[in-house]
């Protein structure tokens, strides 16, 4: 029979690792929730080495002279929700400052991961859509490259969320939407007035596209988590290789039937009806990440500097702009944001950086895999990488102003009359 104590560290380790799987799947990269993890232990009286990949999660409880070794397997199924993230963090913050002891953080672990859907899944569809159309326009697309995406996007939107529920069908979905968004772009192309099929499949897939995993994956290597970069950046590369076959294979299958639509050039929205547009799409943003109704405001504000900063430094620096310095800014505007009560960076950069990833990331190279006239592919994929280490670094060197402080949580405190946990 197992004695109290061992019961309870059996207990705090289970927990450990569930708080660890929560976290990977909320977008953490490794190395934080690595030192997350740690940090919650050291409150309850353990002292425990941490290691994660994409797909495991290991833990080493040292007590005296002895040593136990947990594992657990990860899914890699990672979806935005900025809600839930948010209550993550808040957590992790609250136990490391010894607020909650092992019985409470569980229940409200369980809390947070409850299924309680924010809102009806139509509502999520439509909101794809209408994102995907204003990132169609974001990315150079008139009103016609809007119409596509909003009916690509929609189709996205429905397979995403229909296969939320498996956790192996994640680049098989990639395929799928690759695949029947081209067949619809074309499709759309013999009954709507001619425009860029390119530009409108990618806005209508835009959410799918694995810039953010890339972008993760840099920063894991920044961080030394090298072992976590690579596996995530190859799982990056397999994304984008996935919604290339898509692309090729809708091709092969309308070239069947009849010819492929002729290059159309987009015709540009005017800028301030792009800014409009710009912002309706942060607004149903907010929605497909799941975000809670009062970050919302400020969802819309991230989108907005992120694409003036970036369009600032274009006409500057030229076409390419600068990720780094988009992102520097929006890593010190999440970080002030941080600081207010109960608030998490994260609600501001994560939103940002889909205004930075996708524009520099995917949209040349999804050009480049459609035959887009004046791409090459080989430079473009080289630069993938390139720039989402620019955007990790722009981050870093945010953060190495410390201008955030430790979130707030919202658990009532509770007093430690004994080692927690125990």
């Amino acid at each position: 029979m197992e004695t109290g104590a061992g019961a309870d560290e059996d207990a705090t380790v289970a927990l450990l690792l569930d708080l660890a799987r929560a976290l990977h799947l909320a977008y953490v990269p490794s190395f934080g929730v690595e030192q997350r993890v740690r940090r919650m232990a050291r409150a309850w009286g353990l002292q425990v080495e941490v290691f994660t990949l994409q797909t495991l999660a290991v833990t080493e409880v040292r007590t005296g002279a002895s040593r136990r070794v947990d594992i657990a397997r990860l899914p890699f199924n990672p979806h935005w929700n900025l809600k839930r993230a948010a209550s993550l963090l808040l957590l992790s913050e609250s136990i490391s400052a010894g607020r909650l002891r092992v019985p409470q953080a569980r229940a409200e672990l369980e809390r947070i991961l409850a299924p309680h859907p924010a809102h009806p899944e139509w509502v999520i569809f439509v909101a794809y859509g209408v994102y995907g159309a204003a990132v169609a326009a974001r990315v150079g697309g008139g009103a016609w490259e809007m119409v596509a995406a909003f009916f690509i996007g929609l189709l996205a939107g429905i397979i995403h969320f229909g296969t939320l529920k498996s956790e192996r069908v994640d680049l098989q979905k990639s395929f799928l939407a690759a695949f029947l968004g081209a067949l619809v772009a074309l499709g759309l192309s013999r009954v709507l007035p001619s425009f860029d099929a390119s530009r409108a499949l990618f806005g209508g897939v835009t959410l799918l596209v694995p810039a953010m995993v890339v972008t993760l994956g840099a920063a894991e290597l920044v961080g030394e988590s090298v072992e976590a970069g690579v596996s995530r950046l190859t799982y990056g590369v397999l994304r984008f290789l996935m919604l290339g076959v898509g692309l090729a294979a809708a091709g092969t299958v309308w070239a069947l039937l009849g010819h492929l639509p002729a290059a159309t050039r987009a015709t540009k929205l005017p800028e301030p009806v792009l800014v409009l547009v710009i912002a309706v799409g942060g607004l149903a943003l907010s929605f497909c990440m799941s975000a809670r109704r009062r970050d919302t405001p400020w969802i819309v504000g991230a989108v907005l500097l992120a694409w003036g900063v970036q369009e600032l430094t274009k006409s500057v620096m030229g076409d390419k702009g600068s990720p780094l310095v988009s992102a520097f800014v929006l890593g010190v505007a999440g970080q002030l944001y941080g600081r207010l009560p109960d608030r998490q960076s994260a609600t501001l950069i994560y939103p940002g950086l889909l205004q930075l990833a996708p524009g520099f990331v995917g949209t040349r190279v999804m050009l480049s895999l459609m035959g887009a006239p004046g791409t090459d592919a080989p430079a473009r994929a080289s630069e993938v990488f390139l720039v989402a280490l620019q955007l990790v670094m722009g981050l870093v060197f945010a953060f190495m102003l410390g201008l955030s402080h430790d979130a707030r949580a919202t658990p009532p405190a509770t007093p430690r009359e004994s080692p927690p946990g125990m």
